[in-house]
This record gives C-alpha cells, structure tokens and sequence, in this order.
C-alpha cells in the first residue's frame, strides 16, 4: 500500500512539472539554472515523501508531520496537474488545428489561450479549495438531523434519539489539533440523545494514538449508554509487526481502552435496552468489508437468543455489508454504518466516492430496512473537508401509521 503511495505521489510530482518545462519554462529563459529553479519544489516535496514512508510514519507521534506534508503536496500539485490537464486540451487542439502554429502576430491560437485561462483559473480556485478544506473545513462540525419511521417499533420507543458519530481518526488530531476532540465530545453531549453509537475508526493505525485523549472522550455520555464498533483501521492494519502476535496485542489495547471510557464495545454481540414491557436491541459485528479490508462480521452470532421480529440498531462499520449480507440474511430494521468519510469532498450531493460504493453518504432503503452512512466526523491522512463536512448524526425512531409513511 505505501508503495502505491509513493508511485502516485511521484507521478503527480514529476508528470506536472515536466509539460509545464517543455511547454513554457524552457521558452522563458536561456538561463540554465533559472530552468533547474523550477524544479526545487518538486525534489523537496519528493525528498519529504520518501523520508516519510520510509520512515514508518504510520507511528502516532509522526502524525503532524503527515499532515503537513500532504497539505503541502495537494496545495503544490493539484494546481498544476489541473492547469496541465487543461492546457493541454487547448495545445491538443491547437496541433489538430494549425499543426501547432501561431496566428499572424506570433500569439498561440484562439483555443490555447482560452483553455490556459481556464487552466489557471481552475488551478487558483484548487489551491483555494485545498487550503480552506485544511484549515477550516477539517472542524466546521455540522448536526445532521434525521427521522425514520418504522411500522414495528415498539411504542415505548417512539421518539427515541440516538447520536451516531463514526470515524474519528483521532490519531489526526495530533497536528495541533487536539482540542478539536472536546469539540466533539461537547457536541454530541449537547444533543442530549438517549444512546450514543460509535461505529468504527477510532484511530489511524495503533492504540497508542489515544494517549491524552481519556479525559475527554471518558465524558461521552448518554442515558442508555455509549456504543462502539470496530472499523478496519481498529484493526492496526496498516502497520508493519515483525510479528503477528504483536499486531494482535496492540487491536486488544486498543478494546481495553475503549471499555476503560465506559463504552459498550460490541464484538458481534448485541444488547437490550428496555422500556416497560417493550425492548429495543442494539447490536454491533466486527468489522465486515470486502477485500483488502477484515471480513469478521457473524449475523448469527450477533443476533443469537434474539426473536426475529426483535426491533434492532445494528451498527456495522463498512455499508458494503448492508446489502451483502444483512439484507439477504436478516429482517434488521436500521443499519448504521461510516467508513466511506463521503470522500471527504462533497458537491451537489455528488462525491468521487460514489463510484466506489452503492452506498456511500446519508439513508438508504430497501423495503422496510434502512441502512444510514455517516460521512464521519474525523479525517484519515489528509486533515481536509469540503462539502462533506464532519458531522454528528442525530436519529429520531418514529412508529408510522397508516397516515404516516415510511420516510428518512
């Protein structure tokens, strides 16, 4: 994985730099150490990544210094890759049409210059995009609030509330942000809900990322209780261990820690909230994702003892296993899941996302099963968002009548 990394950090680096030089820097000048200046930004930036991943920067402490280095790399190279793309549409034009001439007072054609105008403006606004997600879209926290309705919830539980939050990366927030886990500890206290669910992704890639966060996230608390999943990154499977016993000692510490905040973790179990005569089941799998990511999620296991017609809150981490498997398997009426962070980028609804997962962002339904993804109130890798803002999920269950269909 971090090879592929590299790969793709040295071609957004070099393929750039090398049109923009043949095209214009080696025309500008005859200077040839003004030409090499040109590409100083690009052997710094390439120099940084090597040293970063060869380096295991994956570790906790090294967090900063992965932030600031991919706000650096997108702020550098998203401009110019657009502007490359751009003007090049212009000088493939111009060599279909003129063969690549200028026009009679020796300017470039018509459709160079209109598509470098686009170019340069779409570069400007990429860079604007880039560092307004980075400094002020990574904590412009939002509440989204929704409502469900069920024709076989209980009715001692309509108009019951649940918090759903979902991949927190905390490991991220150790680039100076560290306050920023108060802020949505605070938040989702302030929504008073009758339950929390955390459903996967609490750190990047160790348990060790947690240090110095117990005090705020020990606050979370609600009346029925917090609730936690584990998601793929729970599973410390982004590090290298010499061995795997090791790998397996750190996915405990970090079950031990989140039991230690006086979360319910639910490991492919589930429990019984209770109001009078009427129950509402709140369940958890294990991870359960497709391939390259842990597939250990057991419906049966999980829903074991439990009457079919039980109303469950399942929260499974990864949403591709909604319709994979509890769909088919299950009655469950309200799946809750993250993972997929709405690309992080969102516009008009619209997300690259989209073209990776069925289900990507908000409520989905088939029958009268719905499945809810949360588009995450953290951040992995890149501290960025933009459009799909981080968010807390607040849930209203409603019972529907035959006045009242079923909606979300």
């Amino acid at each position: 994985m971090l090879l592929r990394i590299l790969l793709l950090i040295i071609l957004l680096l070099i393929v750039p730099d090398l049109y923009i030089y043949w095209v214009y820097i080696r025309n500008w000048t005859k200077q040839r150490w003004l030409r090499l200046l040109w590409f100083l930004p690009l052997v710094a930036i390439a120099v940084a990544a090597a040293v970063i991943i060869s380096s295991n920067d994956m570790r906790p402490e090294h967090q900063a210094w992965v932030s600031i280095f991919m706000y650096v790399f997108l702020a550098f190279c998203a401009p110019k890759a657009l502007f490359m793309m751009l003007d090049g549409i212009g000088q493939g034009i111009n060599w279909m049409v003129t063969g690549g001439k200028k026009n009679n007072e020796g300017y470039d054609c018509i459709f160079v210059r209109i598509f470098r105008i686009i170019g340069m403006a779409l570069a400007l606004f990429a860079f604007a995009l880039v560092t307004f997600g980075y400094f002020i879209g990574r904590n412009h926290y939002v509440v989204h609030q929704q409502t469900f309705y069920f024709p076989d919830l209980p009715k001692q539980f309509d108009g019951y509330r649940i918090a759903q939050f979902s991949d927190m990366h905390i490991g991220t927030l150790r680039d100076g942000h560290e306050a920023d886990a108060r802020k949505m500890v605070d938040l989702i206290n302030a929504q008073h809900c009758d339950a929390i669910l955390f459903t996967g992704d609490l750190v990047n890639h160790q348990s060790a990322e947690l240090d110095g966060f117990r005090r705020d996230l020990n606050k979370l608390h609600a009346p029925d209780g917090v609730y936690a999943v584990m998601g793929n990154h729970d599973y410390s499977m982004y590090i290298r261990y010499p061995k795997e016993e090791e790998r397996a000692a750190d996915v405990q510490e970090l079950q031990n820690r989140i039991r230690s905040y006086g979360w319910n973790l639910l490991l492919n179990e589930h429990r019984i909230i209770r109001r009078g005569k009427d129950s509402l089941i709140i369940a958890g799998v294990e991870n359960d994702g497709r391939p390259p990511f842990p597939a250990l999620g057991d419906l049966p296991k999980t829903m074991k003892g439990l009457k079919r017609s039980c109303f469950t809150v399942l929260m499974s981490h990864d949403p591709t296993h909604w319709r994979r498997n509890i769909i088919p398997q299950t009655n469950i009426q309200l799946t809750l899941s993250g993972h997929t962070h709405a690309g992080q980028f969102k516009v008009f609804g619209w997300s690259p996302v989209a073209h990776v997962y069925r289900e990507w962002s908000g409520a989905y339904s088939e029958g009268n099963q719905i499945l809810n993804v949360s588009d995450g109130i953290g951040a992995v890798m890149f501290p960025f968002r933009f459009g799909a803002w981080p968010e807390v999920n607040v849930i209203t269950l409603r019972r529907a009548s035959s006045n009242n269909q079923q909606k979300h």
